[in-house]
């Protein structure tokens, strides 16, 4: 993964670059576009089925059903922070990254 960022940081600026790196901001609009509604229907999703195994937790007759549904809610919250949590990083982190290489007139930067 180095590098790949030496590579692209060491690229001498040749023609029009401003056209070669056109198609990484492109897929980062795509991502963007596609990231809200992504965040919203998982977060839904997990939502629904936490209540789900809340409801069945509650109903359990043994305790070992109790524990396996408490487990298996503990396990869901988790997973949903994790996932927001990362769709939250990435949207905020592309943005800059991007940024840090590309320059105005999309070229690449010079690290020195």
């Amino acid at each position: 993964m180095n590098s790949l960022f030496a590579k692209v940081a060491t690229m001498k600026l040749e023609g029009n670059v401003s056209e070669k790196f056109q198609w990484v901001y492109k897929i980062k609009n795509v991502i963007d576009s596609i990231l809200w509604p992504l965040l919203i229907v998982v977060a839904a999703a997990g939502t629904i089925y936490a209540v789900v195994l809340g409801v069945n937790m509650a109903r359990a007759d043994s305790t070992e059903k109790r524990e396996e549904a408490k487990k298996r809610v503990i396990n869901v919250l988790i997973g949903m922070a994790i996932i927001i949590g990362l769709l939250l990083l990435f949207k905020l982190f592309t943005g800059p990254i991007l940024d840090a290489f590309v320059d105005e007139d999309g070229g690449v930067k010079d690290i020195d």
